[in-house]
């Protein structure tokens, strides 16, 4: 599903601006998601317990997929993917400080790994950095952030009511801004509508499937899960977009998913050891 979402965003991107897309996404979102939590929830579709968490949520949550939007609109649809993806290696950062998990040598030399395959794909001594990547690395600081808060939410707070009141938010907030800047606005010609539907009905499902997901798993086991977004987005942009990825992208892209596999198998590994 995320793969879907990165090639109906690339699709549309060069057509509409950046907060057009997201309104239009969370509104088409919510219907799905909101039969999802009533059938689940009934009237206590809107209990919530952690308000001050929901609304770090709510930022970590909105400030990442614009970030995501922002550079998949300006660079690879691969290079975006595999620079949003190491938000694996800065989970792993920030746990100790905010899940009290331990991070060792083994772990740690990862990271390292990871960090170093992220600038090899960004090249930063170049002439061409650009905004495109900034925002891919901003999209991955907020993404690791998401990853934690959610884990914590979903200790507490039920799944499907999380979904709607970050979505029912987002579409809040997104069209208030919208409303401060009208000319960010632009009504999406025939083909864009055709698109944008999808778009709400894909990503509902994507994050009915990544909120529960977070409820029953560690946050850095799910996050490297989706490192096979990776290479598909790398296909995807070359046959649908023509979009090329250097050698130093793909090699870069190949040290953080291997960092990644390496993290994720460390996981399962103390996990075992934990339960022996």
């Amino acid at each position: 599903a995320a793969f879907v979402t990165g090639l109906l965003v690339k699709a549309i991107s060069g057509e509409l601006p950046v907060l057009t897309m997201l309104m239009f996404r969370f509104l088409f979102s919510l219907p799905i998601l909101f039969c999802v939590a009533l059938m689940m929830r009934g009237r206590s579709i809107f209990h919530l317990t952690e308000t001050k968490p929901m609304l770090v949520r709510i930022c970590f949550g909105l400030s990442g997929i614009t970030l995501w939007f922002l550079s998949v609109k300006s660079i690879p649809l691969g290079q975006a993917t595999a620079l949003f993806q190491s938000s694996v290696l800065f989970v792993t950062l920030m746990s100790p400080f905010l899940l009290g998990e331990k991070i060792g040598p083994y772990r740690g030399f990862a990271v390292i790994a990871g960090l170093l395959g992220i600038v090899v794909i960004t090249d930063p001594l170049s002439d061409s950095l650009s905004f495109g990547i900034l925002f891919g690395i901003g999209a991955a600081l907020a993404g690791a952030g998401l990853s934690i808060i959610l884990r914590k939410l979903g200790k507490k707070e039920h799944p499907a009511t999380v979904a709607v009141l970050y979505n029912g938010s987002a579409f809040l907030i997104v069209s208030l801004v919208l409303l401060g800047f009208p000319a960010q606005f632009e009504m999406p010609a025939f083909r864009e509508m055709m698109f944008l539907p999808v778009l709400g009905v894909v990503s509902s499902l994507l994050q009915i499937c990544m909120t529960f997901s977070y409820r029953y798993c560690d946050a850095v086991i799910i996050a490297t899960l989706r490192y096979l977004q990776v290479p598909l987005a790398g296909l995807g942009g070359y046959f649908i977009f023509s979009e090329w990825l250097t050698t130093a992208q793909i090699t870069g892209a190949a040290i953080v998913v291997s960092s990644c596999l390496f993290i994720v198998w460390r996981e399962f590994a103390i996990s075992r050891q934990a339960q022996k």
